[in-house]
Formats: structure tokens, C-alpha cells, sequence
């Protein structure tokens, strides 16, 4: 037993109050799947039960949920438990305080004395315990999504962490009540959605939650992406459906880095990895941005002559997914990474169907994109999969295509990898050699060199030299010197 459970069975006998473990720490012992977190319900006076658990363990409590009364106790360094909430009985029993939970997995408590017991003394009321072994995901009650809407998005997050099945009456409640999620708080519904879409294998759950209307209930733009683009489409079901498969290919890519990218697999598993906050990575937020990256077609739908175009969706299109991506209050780091992808998401395209790719081209795109360049080279490379079914791309041009983004990436990491050149010129050759003054010009011309030097087209000082004199006529002009 560890040692802040006996404190906790103590601080129970000492203030005559009656405790049970609930909850998640039940479920996921059954399931033998470690759990750092320990959810307490306790008979009376949780704040004060927190305060002195908190005293005894050397923690810190806090107040988690003021509306449900739940207080988190923090224990510090230590291997076996982090958190310990604590939250008042709902009801007069354990029973009718589980009757009040959202699935039956998590409907199961133990008295808090018999916790070296843990599986022969499991209050299970709900059948809980037959779900778990089924892998199935039920509802306690047909109230439980009206209660709190959040918990149709947690009942696909369960599914997706621990690879259940969701009911077939869950389902349909959630169809009954999808609606009612557009009230849930931006920011749960975050916590939720990214914790789906770190599973390898999500779009599986996005397309259940899609077929249930909760998606649109979500993202709103995502119904007007169906029904707009029907018309003017490649895909028969719609814009929608593009972006949906777009998404897949990009799964199954992030699945088989190894495949179409050997050189490069572990830096980019690398990349794809850096976190910029719980659950949202590099990898997470492509998923993301591949649903919404074309969401602003429908406005931007132009007939050509006999073809349809969608000028400038890529610029509306970041400013659209930033005002959703706002409303979810993710950070600003988040959105700029969404902006400067769907931005430019289009411009890959030109670049990696010519099989030979000039120095000059690949250095232009590094130094634009920067340290999203292979983010940007993998949605574009998703973008041209999403469309095999249809043929609009030869296998042929496919696999040049791909081939120029794994040369990319690897040029790419190859690139920032290196030690930067040494300088070939600087600001005091310049300016005693053409007789300039200190100034803007000045700091052009050694950028112009030195892209050049990068791109091999320069090689030593008097390249550098006859390459800055035939820069200087343009640049004189444009600061009127």
C-alpha cells in the first residue's frame, strides 16, 4: 500500500469521515493500466479533508471544480501518485453517487480501508465491470450528456485511449444530443479533442463523431464546407470529404515515416514530436490544421472558363481556422503555426512536381517556411494522397512528388544541421569597395550574398564582390541613392 493511501485511510478514521475511490484509479487497475491520478469522494467536508491531506502528505491543495465541490491535493516527489481529487458524495450513498456518473466504466468505487483489496471489493451498481470486459462504452443514464455535454467528446477519447467500442445506444444518444456541445467551453473541448487526436489512429473516431453530428456542432464552418463545394468539387461527397481524407493520408504517413522518409525518419520523429503545450504537438496540430485547410473554398469559388478556382483560400482560410483555433483558447504560438501552414499550403505543389529541384528553389522555401518546412512539405504531400482514389494525379507524378518532399526534408535537416558558413564579405569590404554609407543597403546587399553563398551560386570574396556590383544598380534605385 502506498504510504499517502495509509495517510489517507488514517486522516478517514480521524475525522469520522467516509471514503471511497472512484473512478478512473478503479477502472484502470482492473485494466492494469498505471495511473498517477487518485480520485477520492469523501462523506463531508472535502475542502477541509483536502487541507489536512495536503498538511499530512507534504502537498498543496487547491480548488479544482467550484460548482461540483472537488479539491486537488498536489504530492510531490513521488513515483506512485501525483494528484489526489477529492469531491462530496452526490447523493446520500456510493450508489446514488454513481448513478449520477457518465459511463459505467467509471461507475465503480472501493472503500478506501480496502484498498489491498481493490478487486474483491469493487461497488459496481452500473455494470461496470462486464463493460470493461467487453471493451465497451456505455452511458449510466440517458441524462448524462445533458448533464454535461463534454462528455460525448470523453466518451470517444476512452474509446480511442483504450480501443473500446462505443454502444450502439451511447451512439445514439449523442446523435440525439450533439447539439447542445456548442455550449460547452472552448477550452474542454480542446483538452478533449487533442487528447483523440494524439491516438495514432484517430480519424477512425473523428469520422464516428462526424457521423453522429457532433463535429458540426463543434466547427460549424465544417457543415457549409459539405454543402457548398458539392457542385464544384473532385471529391463526390464534397470539400468536406477531401479535407477528411487528407487527414487519413496524413495518418497513415505519420504511421510509415520509415517508408517515405528512411533518411530522415528519426529527426523527423523528432520534430513532429516538440510539444507546445499537454497534448498538442507538431503531429497533433497537422492533424488539426489538415480538417480545416481548405475550409475557406466555398467562399473563394470562382468558375475560370471550364475550370473551377479558389483564389486566395489559403490566406482566408488561416484566418478563418485562427478564429476557430481562438475560440478553442489555444495559444498564440498554436495559431501562428495553423496560419503559416495553411497559408502556404499551396506552395509545395509547384515545387516538388519537377523531379529536379534547384538549390536556389529548396533555399528560397527553407528560408521562407523555416522550422515548419517539413510540417508544410508533409500536409502538402497528404493534400495530393487525399486524391488516389479519384486519379487526379498519375502514380507516376505521386511518386515524384513524394520523392521531392523526402529530399526536401532531408536537404532540409541536412541544412540546419551543418555549421553556417564562414562569411565571405562583410559591411566594411562593401562599403570601401563601392563607396557606400552606413545604412539599409548595406544589410540587403550582405543578405542577397549570402543567400546566394547558401545557394552555391558564390564561392569565395571575388565572386562575392562581382555579385554584390550587380546587385547595387536595383538597390540604389530602390533606396534613391
Amino acid at each position: 500500500m502506498f504510504e499517502e493511501i495509509k495517510k489517507v485511510i488514517e486522516l478517514a478514521k480521524d475525522t469520522n469521515t467516509e471514503v471511497f475511490l472512484v473512478g478512473g484509479y478503479v477502472r484502470d487497475f482492473l485494466l492494469k493500466k498505471k495511473t498517477l491520478d487518485i480520485d477520492l469522494v469523501v462523506s463531508k467536508s472535502p475542502e477541509s479533508f483536502a487541507k489536512k491531506l495536503a498538511k499530512i502528505t507534504d502537498g498543496k491543495y487547491f480548488l479544482l471544480h467550484s460548482d461540483l465541490q472537488v479539491y486537488r491535493v498536489a504530492v510531490f516527489n513521488n513515483k506512485n501518485i501525483q494528484y489526489i481529487d477529492i469531491s462530496l458524495i452526490q447523493g446520500k450513498t456510493i450508489e446514488q453517487d454513481l448513478q449520477k456518473r457518465d459511463f459505467t466504466i467509471n461507475a465503480l468505487a472501493v472503500k478506501i480501508e480496502n484498498f489491498d483489496n481493490i478487486k474483491k471489493n469493487i461497488i459496481d451498481c452500473c455494470n461496470g465491470k462486464k463493460d470493461l470486459r467487453t471493451k465497451e462504452i456505455n452511458v449510466v443514464s440517458n441524462n448524462v450528456f445533458v448533464e454535461d455535454p463534454l462528455r460525448m467528446l470523453r466518451a470517444f477519447r476512452f474509446a480511442s485511449e483504450y480501443n473500446f467500442k462505443i454502444s450502439k445506444q451511447t451512439l445514439s444518444l449523442m446523435k440525439e444530443y450533439a447539439s447542445k456541445i456548442s455550449s460547452v467551453a472552448g477550452e474542454r473541448v480542446k483538452n478533449e479533442l487533442f487528447r483523440i487526436l494524439s491516438n495514432k489512429n484517430s480519424s477512425q473516431y473523428i469520422c464516428m463523431m462526424d457521423e453522429v453530428k457532433i463535429l458540426e456542432s463543434v466547427f460549424p464552418v465544417i457543415t457549409k464546407m459539405k454543402n457548398s463545394a458539392k457542385n464544384f468539387y473532385y471529391h463526390p461527397k464534397g470539400l468536406f470529404q477531401h479535407c477528411f481524407q487528407t487527414y487519413e493520408a496524413l495518418e497513415k504517413i505519420f504511421i510509415k515515416l520509415d517508408k517515405y522518409f528512411p533518411n530522415s525518419k528519426d529527426l523527423l520523429e523528432q520534430h513532429l514530436n516538440e510539444q507546445f503545450s499537454e497534448n498538442i504537438t507538431r503531429k497533433t496540430l497537422l492533424k488539426f490544421i489538415a480538417i480545416f485547410h481548405d475550409c475557406a473554398k466555398p467562399e473563394s469559388a470562382k468558375r475560370m472558363g471550364n475550370k473551377m478556382r479558389f483564389l486566395g483560400h489559403e490566406k482566408l482560410g488561416a484566418k478563418k481556422t485562427a478564429q476557430i483555433m481562438k475560440q478553442l483558447k489555444m495559444s498564440n504560438k498554436e495559431i501562428n503555426f495553423a496560419k503559416a501552414i495553411i497559408s502556404e499550403h499551396m506552395r509545395p505543389s509547384n515545387l516538388a512536381k519537377n523531379e529536379v529541384i534547384t538549390n536556389k528553389a529548396q533555399m528560397h522555401l527553407f528560408r521562407d517556411i523555416k522550422e515548419n518546412t517539413p510540417d508544410l512539405l508533409i500536409l502538402a504531400m497528404s493534400d495530393w494522397h487525399s486524391y488516389k482514389t479519384l486519379k487526379v494525379y498519375s502514380p507516376k507524378i505521386l511518386k515524384c512528388q513524394e520523392k521531392s518532399v523526402a529530399k526536401l526534408i532531408f536537404n532540409y535537416f541536412d541544412f540546419i544541421n551543418n555549421k553556417p558558413k564562414e562569411k565571405l564579405i562583410d559591411g566594411n569590404i562593401l562599403m570601401k569597395e563601392f563607396n557606400l554609407k552606413p545604412g539599409k543597403i548595406i544589410g540587403e546587399l550582405l543578405q542577397l550574398i549570402n543567400n546566394a553563398y547558401e545557394e552555391n551560386r558564390i564561392n569565395d570574396k571575388n565572386s562575392a564582390l562581382k555579385f554584390a556590383k550587380s546587385q547595387l544598380t536595383p538597390l540604389k534605385k530602390k533606396h534613391k541613392i
